[in-house]
């Protein structure tokens, strides 16, 4: 039977998992939220699917629903 510290580090690393991203498979030229255009030097990472301004929405929703 697993006891407080066991289920409280099992908690802990449940809400840390990080889907790993493929940034091998080409971006975007249009975010697929709002339909701006994704600047250049962003489509060169690779994967990018939201622009600057959707992704940084999406990543303070994310935050704050961590708290």
């Amino acid at each position: 039977m697993a006891d407080q510290v066991d289920i409280a580090q099992r908690n802990q690393l449940n809400q840390i998992k990080v889907e790993r991203k493929d940034y091998s498979k080409p971006s975007l030229s249009e975010c697929i939220e709002c339909g701006n255009d994704i600047p250049l030097q962003r489509q060169k990472l690779g994967a990018v699917t939201l622009c600057i301004d959707c992704a940084t929405y999406v990543e303070q929703k994310r935050k704050h629903e961590g708290k």
